[in-house]
């Protein structure tokens, strides 16, 4: 990937569009919990689930207790990997790649697509804010700063 670009910020409308994490750790619990107000289908696969997934209340949520198929993505709008293997989230990409699905691959930043920003939602806007991958601690206080602007 050419280092010498930019990431354009969007807003995306992905009501009803499938999101399938794989990963089902804390990473992905933050990253589900981001998602539930956008109205777009979440599916989890993981071998092991975190308990607090089982307790989400969200009607376009579906968890699926397995490993890594290619079968999950055919349908996917994004897909993000949020696994412990390299070599799962590496496959996960490359099929991704493949099938020209947008992808995020949480542990390496060279293989996303899109970042996910700290995000503010209010009724009359949303502000996002990202750090292009890097330095998350500083993106979460500029954020609350924000929030402390704002009341």
């Amino acid at each position: 990937m050419d280092n010498n670009f930019s990431y354009f910020p969007i807003f995306i409308n992905i009501q009803n569009k499938d999101i399938i994490i794989f990963g089902a750790g804390k990473i992905a619990l933050r990253r589900t919990m981001s998602l539930l107000n956008t109205g777009c289908n979440i599916t989890i696969v993981a071998p092991n689930i975190l308990e607090e997934f089982y307790s989400i209340n969200y009607k376009n949520l579906t968890i699926i207790k397995d490993f890594y198929n290619k079968k999950y993505i055919e349908k996917a709008f994004i897909v993000l990997a949020i696994t412990n293997s390299q070599e799962i989230n590496n496959e996960i990409y490359l099929d991704c790649i493949k099938n020209n699905i947008i992808i995020n691959v949480a542990s390496n930043k060279e293989k996303c697509d899109f970042f996910f920003p700290g995000v503010i939602h209010k009724e009359d806007y949303t502000i996002g804010i990202c750090g292009n991958g890097k330095n998350h601690k500083l993106i979460k206080n500029i954020l609350n700063k924000i929030k402390n602007f704002l009341g």
